[in-house]
């Protein structure tokens, strides 16, 4: 893997990955930041990125005009480009689908979900985080009204694996609650499925039929307060 990955953003962006530059380097990619969708067309012969992400509707060059051209351009239409849109509006979808981008991220965004994104494109791998093994009541379901219970079999600071034998679709966007033990405070956040471990074709024979679950929207108070739990669990013999 190249150790130069260079994603381009327009400076609209730059606020969901301002607070982890480092952590963009640590995944294997450099943010380079561009004030407009003009100038990231002018720039692209000079800095050939690995990826591009811009708003369908950015300043100077709309989001899909650019990655029109980027298609037709025979030495950078194999630069990816992901389009952000306001609403599942079906002439924006039509618009980006015309523009044969890479993927479409709808409002309101956040950084996990743009890391996520990148790392999906880019191929790279999801960062390792260290996990415990618990046995810990969750509430999930597509919204906030239509929830189930079940039951989280590890944890860690990007997700968790919960036991379930009726998996929703991968990549299925859910909405996850659950109180770490001896707290009162409701952790509440938008999580992605990750994969999906079947009883017929299982991707870690150790664990049940379930879901491994990315989460995508965490409050920075809630991940702290998750690192410290697993912290200290890691900690007891």
């Amino acid at each position: 893997m190249p150790d130069n990955l260079n994603v381009m953003i327009t400076r609209d962006l730059l606020e969901f990955f301002e607070s982890d530059i480092d952590f963009c380097r640590q995944e294997g990619f450099a943010l380079q930041v561009v004030e407009n969708g003009l100038e990231a067309w002018q720039l692209l012969d000079h800095s050939w990125p690995n990826l591009v992400m811009v708003d369908l509707n950015a300043a100077g060059m709309p989001g899909d005009e650019l990655c029109r051209r980027i298609n037709k351009d025979p030495q950078l239409r194999h630069i990816p480009v992901v389009l952000m849109v306001e609403s599942r509006n079906p002439e924006d979808l039509n618009r980006c689908l015309k523009a044969r981008c890479a993927d479409i991220l709808f409002k309101p965004l956040s950084k996990h979900l743009l890391m996520a994104a990148a790392r999906r494109i880019l191929g790279l791998p999801y960062r390792s985080f260290p996990r415990i093994p618990m046995c810990l009541e969750v509430r999930y379901g597509l919204n906030g009204q239509t929830m189930q219970c079940g039951s989280c079999v590890n944890l860690c600071s990007g997700g968790m694996f919960i036991e379930t034998r009726q998996p929703p679709p991968l990549e299925q966007l859910l909405h996850v609650e659950f109180l770490l033990p001896g707290t009162t405070r409701l952790i509440a956040c938008q999580a992605s499925i990750a994969w999906i471990n079947t009883e017929q074709e299982p991707v870690n024979r150790n664990l049940p039929p379930g879901v491994g679950l990315q989460f995508l929207s965490l409050d920075l108070n809630d991940l702290l307060a998750i690192c410290r739990y697993i912290r200290l669990r890691s900690d007891q013999p």
